[in-house]
């Protein structure tokens, strides 16, 4: 677990050099995501709160914001309260291989990444299907385990050594789609997409104004560098799908 100076130092490397991929992402759930009625979402892994507070932004459900790290949940806390959002979102400590939750009590879970620090991802994946409602979707973005290759061009435009290491530490983690596979089968997870995160203009454009052109990131990549999962969690009877 992460101390409270190297939380400090991830919060500011991602206010330095990662903001614009929140709103991003936040516009890419809204539209992804439309259809599955969301009042209740979990960011699983919320670390110092971005992508939940531009989510809380586009959706007006409640927002339950989960970490394993008491540093982490105090940044974000902070962060929730200056955007006076925090009647809408809840904080709580806990881990993805034991959600302190019932079961079906989610419309959306949302990770960023996050997934390759889970110890036990086909635990964790076991566990977010657990808390899925029926019909609810479950949305995972994390790093290609190829993007190791680009490694030399982050470091050399992070300008402190604690950014380089970051972003090391994340990408060496980072795993094969076709090991995510694997997990997905043994967590009996078959209907789902795993793609590349192609962002559309309109979501483009939400992140435009966050970006720090003096530090922004500019790597030389034939594609995308991140993978989204979206898994949507089948109705167990089906002609009560076609009732509702």
């Amino acid at each position: 677990m992460l101390s409270q100076n190297a939380c400090l130092k991830y919060n500011e490397f991602v206010q330095k050099y990662q903001l614009h991929i929140y709103p991003m992402l936040a516009e890419r759930m809204q539209r992804l995501f439309t259809e599955c009625n969301v009042n209740r979402t979990l960011d699983l892994g919320i670390g110092p709160g971005d992508l939940t507070v531009f989510f809380a932004k586009q959706n007006v459900g409640q927002i339950d914001g989960l970490d394993i790290n008491p540093f982490m949940l105090a940044l974000a806390n902070k962060k929730i309260a200056s955007h006076d959002l925090s009647d809408r979102v809840k904080l709580v400590q806990g881990d993805v291989h034991s959600l302190p939750y019932p079961d079906a009590c989610f419309d959306l879970v949302f990770s960023y990444s996050c997934f390759h620090h889970w110890e036990d991802p086909i635990q964790g994946l076991k566990e977010c299907v657990r808390i899925l409602k029926e019909g609810g979707a479950l949305y995972l973005v994390d790093s290609y385990s190829d993007v190791k290759a680009l490694l030399p061009q982050f470091q050399q435009q992070l300008d402190e050594y604690s950014y380089r290491e970051i972003v090391k530490k994340a990408i060496e983690e980072s795993i094969e789609t076709s090991t995510i596979e694997q997990f997905l089968a043994c967590a009996s997870m078959s209907s789902y997409e795993l793609r590349p995160v192609d962002f559309s203009e309109e979501e483009l454009v939400a992140g435009i104004d966050y970006i720090n052109y003096d530090n922004q990131l500019i790597i030389d990549s034939p594609r995308p560098t991140l993978w989204e999962l979206i898994y949507r969690k089948p109705y167990v009877n089906q002609q009560r799908k076609k009732l509702l």
